[in-house]
């Protein structure tokens, strides 16, 4: 019960008691989200516990002769329907047993009733948990003056756009901001602008045995709320190991920080690292260096690591608060003191979800990203945010972090971010093995590149222009397309000539467009390669394009994805060439069955409408979607609220009709006019 404990943060009905047994014992065991059925005995006890999503099956039968019997499918054990006393299933999280020396069959409810009688853990717990919560008023604290937010924004790459289109829209909607999928950029290793560390980190997902969880529907199963203190033996129950710090959210306030600072209790006494180095030192060693004195400090007693870069000055590099958080929770781990510790980071580098995942997936119990709060405060100052409750906006910033980490977990069907923390869920495309051992030993790298001397340099690049007064910051460019910013390979050149080729249909515009793909900049992997001059293949070993040709697939790309013109095209062009196209998990019109536009590969996804017997049997190949792990609960994002100003603003034609605006006395839409309006577009 301590290892997969339920998922009672969130369970309003539990008895009070029994909560408490719970929490007495998250404080020093992170819990394990499965998915899993564990049949588990120790000679006297027979007992079977399912994970807290309740996602592995668990049914039992109990027969008059005695027996029970208990597996994930019905029937495993022939028994007459005549002798059943019991039947029935373990919930998510549930757990039964048999004493077999008394004969005795344990319900979830009996076990959880004896675990929490065992002891006073409510008392406990009640005596001895400290909790850090948010005070009114917490941004009056001193802000940065206007010129130093400046210098920090330049050091630490924060730009026009992140400002505006990044943590404006945290701070005002407490939601991240809606975007398309997909990222045409050059990976962070390839490019030719300084891109911030954690753009070399790519998150994983689940898939197969481990389906993730919907951030939204499954709220329930789900928790940020952190522990403070050191970790003690989980064999051992006393008053003493309730002692624990707890957050709500891994993403501190202001407030809670400087809380934390400021008490006095020697359970929780801090030691502050600076992360600055000298100019002419080296990073590598200035990684070390802030290892050798995190360990110092956790051999001296001190419990709470603050790893902080906000001291910055012209003849210092900051060492970037990822390399620092993993090269320190590696050495901890490495010497056995990682669990006398918590490992906190105030850092300027961190600032929207994918970034604070990062290093918390790297060892961060938590993060306080003061930066982020400062660029608020300024853009209020500025006139670029009307809101001017600061502390409201910084508390919906949170908010939308907070949404954020729920999504980025999710996606491996993790459930709390106890068990998220040092998971080091990130495969890292293009750091140099020696940055990799040091700081991020385990994680998959497969692509090595930029070394400590790469970063440096590029730590160089951005002290000298932070310290520049003249300079403002950079405009961006990594979201969108902006002349002089970063490469996207769709970019208005490569779009503009795509058109003019398809329209015109003349080989020579072609050209022009495939000149511009094939003679970029390498952006990809695949732009490195080029094919290789060999000896030449006799053509009589060469098989017949028809026989080749039926191998290939297209993607699958629903209808919704692509116009319906552009999806029937595709499973044309597949068909002649008698390959296969994909449905896509959006289904299929029927009127395409038979014809050479039924796409041979269908898409079924979990829960989707439309599949029918009809709809399977006109398919070669089937593809079920049990999870998709990519996207979780989201897919493609239309702005509703949007959607009459949009089509106040539409200009639509059709072939043969003139350009027409919509009567501007709409000032609401009906289903029928908008279905027309989407159906003639």
């Amino acid at each position: 019960r301590m290892m997969i404990p339920p998922a009672w943060q969130n369970i309003e009905q539990m008895d009070p008691d029994l909560r408490a047994f719970f929490e007495y014992n998250s404080m020093h065991m992170e819990p394990w989200d499965g998915p899993a059925g564990i049949v588990l005995t120790d000679g006297r006890y027979a007992a079977c516990s399912t994970d807290r999503n309740g996602l592995r099956p668990a049914r039992y039968v109990i027969t008059d002769d005695g027996h029970i019997t208990l597996a994930s499918e019905v029937g495993v054990y022939d028994y007459a329907p005549g002798s059943v006393l019991e039947k029935g299933k373990l919930g998510p999280s549930q757990m039964m047993a048999v004493d077999i020396e008394k004969g005795e069959v344990l319900t979830s409810s009996e076990i959880d009733r004896r675990l929490a009688a065992r002891h006073p853990y409510k008392a406990w717990l009640k005596k001895n948990v400290k909790r850090l919560e948010s005070t009114l008023g917490e941004s009056q604290h001193e802000t940065m003056a206007p010129g130093t937010v400046r210098i920090f924004e330049k050091l630490f790459q924060v730009s026009f756009e992140e400002r505006d289109q990044v943590l404006r829209v945290l701070a005002e909607a407490g939601l991240e901001a809606v975007g398309s999928m997909g990222d045409d950029t050059p990976s962070a290793v390839l490019s030719y602008k300084v891109r911030p560390l954690y753009d070399y980190f790519r998150q994983v997902f689940a898939q197969v045995t481990n389906p993730p969880i919907d951030p939204l529907r499954e709220q329930i199963v789900m928790s940020l709320e952190c522990c403070l203190g050191a970790e003690r033996s989980v064999f051992e129950e006393s008053a003493e190991r309730a002692a624990r710090l707890l957050i709500d959210s891994p993403i501190l306030s202001e407030g809670k920080f400087r809380q934390l600072l400021s008490m006095d209790d020697p359970a929780y006494s801090h030691q502050i690292i600076e992360l600055n180095y000298p100019v002419d030192g080296e990073l590598e060693q200035a990684v070390r260096d802030v290892c050798d004195q995190a360990e110092a400090a956790v051999r001296a007693g001190k419990v709470v690591l603050v790893l902080t870069d906000r001291n910055v000055a012209k003849d210092k590099l900051p060492i970037h608060a990822l390399l620092a958080t993993g090269a320190v929770q590696h050495r901890l781990v490495e010497e056995g003191l990682r669990c006398d510790c918590n490992i906190v980071v105030e850092t300027a580098t961190a600032r929207d979800s994918h970034q604070l995942a990062v290093l918390i997936g790297y060892g961060a119990s938590c993060v306080y990203p003061y930066l982020a709060y400062e660029s608020l405060r300024d853009m209020v100052r500025l006139g670029e945010i009307k809101h001017k409750n600061i502390s409201d906006l910084e508390r919906a910033y949170r908010k939308g972090v907070n949404k954020g980490l729920y999504k980025i977990m999710s996606k491996m069907g993790i459930s709390t971010v106890a068990s998220y923390r040092g998971a080091q869920l990130f495969e890292i495309v293009g750091l140099a093995d020696q940055i990799v051992d040091l700081c991020f030993k385990g994680t998959t790298s497969r692509i090595a590149g930029a070394e400590f001397i790469d970063l440096e340099d590029d730590a160089r690049v951005l002290n000298k222009l932070a310290w520049n007064p003249r300079k403002n910051i950079d405009q961006g460019g990594l979201l969108k397309y902006i002349h002089g910013g970063e490469y996207h390979a769709y970019n208005p050149d490569v779009i503009g000539t795509l058109h003019t080729a398809v329209r015109s249909g003349d080989y020579e515009d072609f050209k022009i467009y495939a000149k511009l793909v094939n003679e970029r900049e390498p952006m990809t992997l695949r732009d490195l390669m080029s094919l290789k001059p060999g000896q030449p293949i006799d053509i009589n070993d060469v098989e017949e394009i028809e026989q080749i040709l039926p191998r290939f697939d297209s993607a699958g790309m629903s209808l919704g994805a692509l116009s319906p013109e552009a999806h029937e095209a595709l499973a044309q062009a597949m068909n002649r060439l008698g390959g296969r196209s994909n449905s896509g998990e959006g289904g299929e019109d029927i009127a395409r069955f038979g014809t050479d536009k039924m796409s041979k590969i269908k898409q079924v996804a979990s829960g989707r409408f439309g599949v029918t017997p009809h709809y399977l049997v006109n398919a070669e190949v089937l593809q079920i979607k049990v999870a998709q792990g990519a996207k979780p609960g989201e897919g493609g994002q239309l702005p509703g609220h949007k959607v009459n100003e949009y089509i106040a603003n539409l200009r639509y034609s059709k072939p043969g009709v003139a350009l027409i605006s919509p009567p501007p006395h709409h000032d609401i839409y009906s289903i029928e006019d908008l279905a027309q309006l989407i159906f003639d577009l």
